[in-house]
């Protein structure tokens, strides 16, 4: 009979590490966890409340009564991975879903799905399609949930199909964020306001005004002030090799450019 996991210093120790972080580099997988948790909880004879005090877990909620419970939903979710299909069990990592891991959420959400070989079917595209272009991502999954709820009589295969194909094509673009001098600032919100400009439209005219013939898909400035380039792989390589030709942060380049642009205006 194997020690019981109290009296077993190391692997409760281990457990206690694998939960209630956000670390992604943890001594034991989310599947793990769980039958941990789910043998602990038998073990122990503990309720999900008084099991979560003991792991530390979830923070005390206030009730209708005197008494106070501690939440238990993180063990709920590691609970519901006990009717994941053991083939792919082993596939869930913690964080996003990436480098064929796939995410323990997204695992949670599959355990809905009664069949388990249509769960091992979700977490194969899961895995195969998490590099190319047109990912599964979580959003995917609980629309591809949704429409077998409604209608169970079609095959999850063909579903993940359809909900692939009706994804938009995602083009990858680089981004750029920088935070801009308060010099600049001022001028720029004088000449918006004086002038009644658009910001953004009036932001890509003083930075296309530097780079000739380029191509910038994008640029806004938000509420906190921030502004954000989005361009193409070329036209950011030729804004890299500047700024680093010039041996000054990205923030500064861009400031500089800025304020001589608009000083011309």
């Amino acid at each position: 009979m194997s020690e019981k996991i109290l009296d077993d210093f190391d692997l409760y120790s281990d457990l206690l590490m694998s939960i209630g972080t956000h670390d992604p580099d943890r001594p034991f997988t989310p599947i793990e966890v769980s039958d941990l948790i789910v043998r602990l909880k038998e073990e122990t004879g503990d309720s999900w409340e008084e099991l979560s005090k003991r792991l530390g877990l979830g923070k005390k909620k206030k009730s209708s009564t005197i008494k106070k419970s501690n939440d238990t939903t993180q063990l709920r979710l590691f609970e519901k991975l006990q009717n994941l299909s053991r083939r792919n069990a082993y596939t869930l990592g913690w964080g996003k879903s990436k480098d064929g891991k796939v995410a323990m959420t997204l695992g949670c959400d599959i355990a809905k799905l009664s069949d388990k070989d249509e769960q091992d079917i979700l977490i194969s595209a899961i895995i195969e399609t998490s590099d190319t272009e047109k990912p599964i991502i979580k959003n995917d999954v609980k629309n591809i949930l949704n429409r077998k709820i409604k209608s169970p009589e079609i095959p999850i295969s063909e579903i993940i199909e359809h909900v692939s194909n009706t994804k938009p094509h995602m083009e990858l673009f680089w981004r750029v964020g920088i935070t801009p001098d308060g010099e600049f600032l001022e001028k720029f919100k004088e000449k918006i306001s004086t002038n009644g400009l658009n910001p953004a439209d009036f932001l890509k005219k003083l930075i296309q005004n530097k780079f000739k013939n380029n191509d910038i898909k994008s640029i806004n400035i938000s509420k906190n002030d921030l502004i954000w380039i989005t361009l193409e792989e070329q036209k950011f390589k030729e804004m890299e090799h500047n700024w680093i030709s010039k041996k000054i942060p990205v923030t500064s380049f861009f400031n500089q450019l800025l304020m001589e642009e608009i000083e011309h205006e």
